[in-house]
């Protein structure tokens, strides 16, 4: 990358924060599951109990990024990921998980969260109809009971068009989510010289977006041989916030699938950028004042001297 020499590494290196973790304020994921909608009808989506709660939720905090599988999902990768792996990806990248169990779909889901080792039942909130209040059913006393043991919130509402927030669980739970993403802690993936190194993926986007900040816009190539050369690594894996990998390789592709569907960054022609230069936050790098401005100015003179696309 000849946009970025030795010295100018050098000079983004010495920013590196050299805290273990920091609050995150930009960006947060709430990833919701529930009963499937029909993309190709107008509205379908707006009429679910997701898109009721989604429009709930943007009125508490406007700046909250909603997941949804049918919107990130692409026949193309089931050849490299199946499916639950790729639901295992979003609800690790995502700040919270609301499952309204209402259809055959969500009810697989439930299991596959429930039984994920209490990698994710302390930030569901899983959402029953009434009919299942104080129920001995196999639901309740399995998969509900042992991610409630580990920590998921349970809440009970009429799961029917129109009745959702009329529970009063529901909005207390979805009000207490909405304070405490105000407060997010996140690790921060240290600066290590090795050959290959484990990044959490969770900490991996407040990072790269802080370097398309500076880069922008930059090739998605680039963008990852200069996080990996600021951080110190060859190569890298990533993996859960519990260290574990992945049952399947989790591709940088679906990091910009999730953001680009989410508009915060855009993509054009290969290159990356940012929809909104100011929301990334010093997150893995520490400036002062206007210093990641000048920073940023010395790069885009270099992109210039070297005839790269600014």
């Amino acid at each position: 990358m000849k946009a970025f020499g030795e010295y100018q590494l050098k000079s983004i290196r010495e920013h590196l924060d050299s805290r273990d973790s920091k609050y995150v304020t930009y960006p947060k994921f709430i990833f919701l599951c529930g009963k499937g909608f029909d993309k190709n009808i107008k509205d379908s989506y707006w009429n679910t109990n997701r898109g009721t709660i989604h429009r709930y939720m943007e009125k508490l905090l406007p700046d909250v990024n909603i997941v949804l599988s049918e919107q990130l999902w692409e026949d193309g990768f089931d050849s490299k990921i199946d499916l639950l792996t790729f639901e295992e990806f979003l609800a690790e990248v995502s700040d919270a998980i609301i499952l309204f169990v209402e259809s055959p779909g969500s009810f697989c889901e439930l299991g596959a969260f429930a039984y994920a080792d209490s990698l994710f039942s302390d930030k569901m909130i899983i959402v029953l109809d009434e009919s299942y209040r104080d129920s001995r059913s196999f639901v309740a006393t399995g998969p509900v009971l042992k991610a409630s043991d580990n920590g998921s919130k349970i809440v009970y509402a009429e799961i029917r068009e129109g009745a959702l927030l009329a529970s009063v669980e529901l909005r207390s739970a979805v009000i207490d989510l909405m304070d405490a993403m105000k407060n997010k802690v996140s690790s921060i993936n240290k600066r290590i010289i090795n050959k290959n190194v484990n990044v959490h993926i969770g900490s991996f986007i407040p990072e790269i977006l802080e370097i398309i900040k500076l880069a922008q816009p930059i090739m998605s190539t680039d963008l990852i041989q200069l996080y990996k050369n600021i951080k110190g690594f060859d190569t890298f894996t990533f993996v859960k916030r519990n260290g574990e990998t992945f049952s399947r390789e989790i591709q940088v592709g679906y990091i910009w699938k999730l953001l680009e569907v989410s508009k915060i960054i855009q993509v054009d022609a290969g290159y990356i950028s940012l929809f909104n230069y100011i929301k990334p936050q010093s997150f893995m790098l520490k400036y002062f004042g206007n210093a990641m401005d000048r920073e940023r100015n010395r790069i885009m003179c270099r992109k210039y001297r070297y005839g790269e696309k600014v």
